[in-house]
């Protein structure tokens, strides 16, 4: 070893003896399955919780809108003196000082406007009951996106870890062929650079675990640093509909694979939260138009007032004639009939409003309808795509294991060149590397697609249901 590398080696040791130093103590939890990391995210996602506050506050718009329906009670006390004796339409004469206490209760018994600001009010918060759903289904979106990305990052470290393992046996072979005169000191170099490489890209790629585990505990909420052990997927297990022999023979035809396509369109435009939402939105301003159409129905009210002189005092008081006599009670009940005939044009202007607002509501559920459609056959057609190169990644990596273990033993042999294993190992790594992106890309693809019709099949309680339907219309064909 010369003078250069043994100062760099040390550099490296001390580096790396000071980062293991400094590094803290990681959290553990232990296994995590895919279900538990979902209902980890729906429990405690940040954006998720606001969804929710957001979704309550909306709730009491509709209490408030009720309350105006409801009866009212009101009681008061009323201290007065004066120079003379008063009148009042209710008590008659009173008293230069008097103290009374008094209550009032009333109610609208019909007020159309009301109603329908209330029936508006309902619709209002069914939409944002769907606004929830939809951010919920974002939600398991993304942890499952980025529990997929955890396992895709730790798969490719570990290959990482068999290069440079690889790279580490063909370096002690080529300096022990070196050593017996068989191959040149080039040779050697040669091999301490492929090793050198396979290790910057393991470092490379240890980067890109700990960013993907940060993500992954980032949306659910959980420390930055925690390491979890977790659930491995397969095609045969959470594959939906790519988990039936049926399905999968049918797609490979392109008239049956439109056919799921169209299946998968329903399916998503019937169960879409973004659609339902607008639907609701759109009831509440049909509401609001009827409710400008009856701005000429009158109002009807209710109300009852009880008052009682506690004490009087001074002239009109005492036991003469025209005086009020203490705890003296008057009460009153009567009906008011309210009928607006000219309002300036606020009824009107209001009905055209919500006419503009419902047509301008049709024309955006359309758009988002066609858009949705739009979506769901193109994250389908991905997912069968991606699907497909499963297959075919792993027939490479089939080849490019038979091919590198052909090499290797010729080089052993003394019949293959040093640069030819190189090439062998690098078309391994990069076949392995293709295999693993492709079953994870697949499952990405396919969290896309059941995000895009708001329906993950891991959380219904029959999780074959959709896939014994799909299975039906092609046998019925």
């Amino acid at each position: 070893m010369t003078s250069i590398q043994r100062t760099t080696a040390a550099g490296l040791l001390l580096l790396a003896l000071g980062v293991l130093s400094a590094a803290p103590a990681h959290a553990q939890c232990g296994e995590l399955s895919w279900l538990e990391a979902i209902n980890q995210a729906l429990d405690a996602n940040q954006a998720l919780v606001a969804e929710r506050q957001t979704l309550d506050a909306q709730q009491k718009d509709i209490a408030i809108a009720r309350s105006s329906m409801l009866p009212d009670l009101v009681f008061g006390g009323l201290a007065q003196v004066s120079s003379d004796t008063t009148f009042s339409s209710s008590a008659g004469v009173v008293p230069e000082r008097t103290f009374q206490v008094a209550g009032e209760i009333k109610e609208t018994v019909y007020n159309q406007s009301y109603i329908d600001t209330l029936g508006s009010q309902k619709h209002l918060f069914r939409s944002q009951q769907y606004t929830y759903e939809n951010t919920r289904n974002q939600t398991i979106a993304e942890v499952g996106q980025d529990y997929v990305g955890v396992l895709l990052a730790e798969a490719l470290m570990a290959l990482q870890d068999e290069n440079v393992a690889l790279s580490e046996g063909s370096l002690n072979l080529t300096e022990a062929q070196e050593s017996s005169g068989e191959v040149p000191y080039s040779n050697v170099l040669r091999m301490r650079s492929q090793l050198f490489g396979a290790q910057q890209q393991r470092v490379a790629q240890k980067g890109s675990v700990l960013q993907s585990r940060f993500r992954f505990n980032q949306v659910r909420n959980r420390p930055a640093e925690e390491i979890c052990s977790l659930e491995r997927l397969t095609v045969e297990k959470d594959g939906f509909i790519f988990s039936s022999d049926v399905v999968v023979e049918a797609i490979s035809e392109d008239r049956s694979a439109a056919l799921a396509r169209d299946y998968l369109v329903d399916l998503g435009l019937e169960r879409s939260p973004a659609l339902r939402s607008l639907d609701a939105e759109i009831k509440a301003e049909q509401r609001r138009m009827k409710s400008g159409r009856r701005w000429l129905i009158p109002s009807l009210d209710a109300a009852a007032a009880a008052a009682s002189f506690v004490k009087t005092g001074g002239e009109g008081s005492g036991d003469t004639a025209s005086g009020v006599q203490n705890g003296e009670l008057f009460w009153q009940v009567g009906l008011t009939l309210g009928w607006n005939v000219l309002d300036g044009g606020a009824f009107i202007a209001t009905m055209n409003q919500s006419k503009a607002e419902f047509w301008s509501l049709r024309s955006q559920r359309s758009n988002t309808a066609i858009s949705l459609e739009e979506n769901i056959r193109g994250t389908a057609a991905a997912a069968m795509a991606s699907f497909e190169r499963i297959g075919l990644a792993l027939l490479q990596a089939q080849a490019a294991e038979e091919n590198f273990a052909l090499v290797n033993e010729a080089y052993l042999d003394g019949a293959s060149m040093l640069l030819d294993l190189i090439d062998a190992q690098n078309q391994l790594i990069s076949a392995n590397t293709s295999a693993r992106q492709a079953l994870y890309q697949f499952l990405s693809d396919l969290l896309t697609l059941e995000q895009s019709i708001a329906y993950y099949p891991f959380l219904e309680g029959d999780a074959e249901a959709r896939v014994r339907e799909l299975e039906g219309k092609f046998q019925a064909r």
